[in-house]
């Protein structure tokens, strides 16, 4: 049974194997002492950061990071392919959503590829739509907003 919890630092070993695993599915490479390092410190870089968990593996991955005091932004929505197609990728996003609606904030945001075709319907049925650029990501081309 997946379950989510909230990371901690003894997960960090389980959570990079998922990285390494996942990110060569996405057609990335992980680069954890350079553009990925942030995963080494995810109680400061993160408002908040969620593990999906099979048994003890972890097979998914969820994190809200704040912009403003309203205003906070999805990341690393991953999801391992094996996993697809089960809700589990809606699991994820609709914990953080609750989470942000919680904790007081307005509006979320998120950056995406376009080639991300099923990561972008899952965010369009959640009721996110399309916005002006919000942040410098070099490698995002499609740029979503919701209201809370």
């Amino acid at each position: 049974m997946c379950r989510i919890i909230e990371y901690t630092t003894e997960y960090e070993n389980k959570l990079i194997e998922f990285l390494d695993e996942y990110l060569p599915e996405s057609g990335r490479t992980l680069d954890i002492k350079g553009q990925h390092s942030y995963y080494r410190e995810i109680e400061t870089f993160f408002h908040k950061f969620w593990i999906m968990i099979d048994s003890e593996r972890v097979i998914g991955t969820v994190a809200i990071k704040s912009i403003t005091e309203t205003a906070c932004e999805i990341k690393s929505l991953y999801l391992l392919k094996v996993y697809h197609n089960q809700g589990l990728g809606h699991t994820l996003l609709t914990h953080a959503v609750d989470f942000a609606r919680t904790v007081g904030y307005e509006k979320m945001y998120l950056d995406s590829l376009s080639t991300s075709t099923k990561a972008i319907s899952l965010y369009r049925h959640m009721g996110f739509t399309d916005t002006e650029k919000y942040n410098n990501n070099l490698r995002a081309d499609v740029f979503m907003e919701r209201k809370l």
